[in-house]
């Protein structure tokens, strides 16, 4: 299987997974297009970076407080709050950390817009947006930063890309999926480790959008996985025995199932690929599309 290059993910195109989900959102989008925020992941980092340069010139002032999210002082009139949380963020004083959060941050939601459209990506944004507010009014808990929620949209390019290369801190390649392992192990310690389940509930919220837009093919990964494994390890037992094995055909780039381990499995090449890369039937709408190097 051909490895993707090292990339900076400029004009990377990436889809989303075929099935109900899909099918879903196209027709949310036919009724309701104009929810969609064009160029929100510009919005995003522009006024991420404006607040922290403000907090990092006017360091001694505590200006930052009137734009997190309070339950009590929203109800008290100060509704604004409910939005400008999302701009306190969390990346400490350094600019250099700053800069590189805000790089990444605007790699994965562009690449993302890109290739979902700006519907898509809005309602991405607004299940995490939405569910953590709610939490936070009903709880009481105050939130400061879009932590979690800019977590969910590096979960979905990870699971869209998971073998793109990325250049961690502009220096060491690294795939994008080892990057994901270990966001989801930290966000687990995080949650294990929480003080209340008003904190826990903070950090699932934004993740539930994630398994809104990828749940059933999760599920569905997991059954041909499963499948794959069983055929392999039958394969396995027959050169064992001494049996005459068929030459295959037809290999999907991303499982590696072929034809001897699902007669009944389509297999199709790619038309979006640069290349002759053919894929089963599960993956032939989900999976990085290859260019020409």
């Amino acid at each position: 299987m051909t490895r993707p290059a090292v990339t900076n993910a400029a004009g990377l195109l990436i889809f989303m997974g075929p099935g109900g989900d899909m099918r879903i959102l196209d027709k949310l989008e036919r009724r309701i297009g104009w929810f969609a925020i064009k160029n929100l992941t510009n919005i995003l980092v522009v006024g991420n970076a404006a607040i922290w340069l403000m907090g990092f010139i006017f360091s001694g002032s505590n200006f930052i407080m009137y734009l997190v999210l309070f339950p009590s002082e929203v109800l008290k009139g100060e509704i604004w709050r409910i939005v400008s949380f999302i701009f306190t963020n969390s990346f400490g004083s350094s600019p250099i950390s700053a800069l590189i959060e805000l790089y990444f941050l605007f790699m994965i939601g562009r690449n993302l817009e890109m290739s979902w459209g700006s519907f898509r990506l809005t309602v991405f944004y607004f299940i995490g947006f939405a569910l953590t507010v709610a939490v936070s009014m009903i709880t009481g808990m105050p939130v400061a930063g879009a932590r979690y929620i800019h977590l969910s949209l590096f979960l979905a390019f990870a699971r869209l890309a998971p073998e793109m290369k990325i250049l961690l801190f502009f220096i060491i390649p690294i795939k994008i999926k080892w990057l994901a392992w270990a966001a989801w192990a930290f966000t687990a310690f995080e949650f294990i480790t929480a003080r209340s389940w008003a904190n826990r509930l903070l950090i699932l919220a934004p993740i539930a959008a994630f398994l809104l837009f990828f749940g059933s093919g999760l599920i569905a990964s997991v059954k041909l996985n499963r499948k794959v494994f069983n055929n392999r390890r039958s394969f396995e037992r027959k050169k064992t025995e001494g049996r005459v094995i068929k030459a295959t055909f037809h290999k999907c780039e991303v499982c590696g199932l072929t034809e001897e381990g699902d007669p009944d499995m389509e297999f199709r090449y790619c038309s979006k690929c640069e290349g002759d890369y053919e894929y089963c039937s599960h993956h032939l709408d989900n999976h990085y599309h290859r260019s020409a190097r």
